[in-house]
């Protein structure tokens, strides 16, 4: 009764460090999605502040080129400036919803991507660690 009542509490002891673990685990996991996500949204805003940057001063150049070829310089800003605030009526007045489900289904399918990346990863260690203990019970 006594060894029963050792390997109950061994059992308990295991499963209890076995939850904590895992908790731990997620956290850590959850934690290095977040930061994740985080890295790549900074680094896109920077891609996208630079590519912004380069388009507005290809602009200008466009600008101040047709005005000198039209003869007035306020007439190659109003040439070169009417695609671009029509496109952005476009985009701002109809709201297409095309390119918001593209943007939407990219963004789900990189963090399902992620997510089955690291529960392989995760399986993987699980395995390992499992295979591990075996082997050392045949010892």
């Amino acid at each position: 009764m006594d060894d029963l009542g050792k390997r109950i509490k061994h059992v308990t002891h295991e499963l209890k460090e076995y939850v904590e673990k895992r908790m731990e685990l997620t956290i850590l996991n959850i934690s290095g999605e977040i930061t994740y996500w985080v890295g790549r949204s900074v680094q896109s805003l920077v891609g996208y502040t630079i590519l912004a940057l380069g388009l507005v001063f290809a602009l200008i150049a466009m600008s101040i080129f047709i005005g000198d070829l039209v003869g007035e310089e306020w007439a190659g800003f109003a040439i070169v400036s009417a695609p671009v605030i029509l496109a952005g009526l476009v985009l701002v007045i109809a709201k297409p919803k095309t390119i918001v489900k593209k943007i939407q289904d990219q963004m789900l399918d990189e963090l399902l991507t992620s997510l089955e990346k690291k529960e392989m990863e995760e399986k993987a260690m699980l395995t390992e660690k499992t295979s591990n203990k075996e082997s050392e019970n045949n010892v």
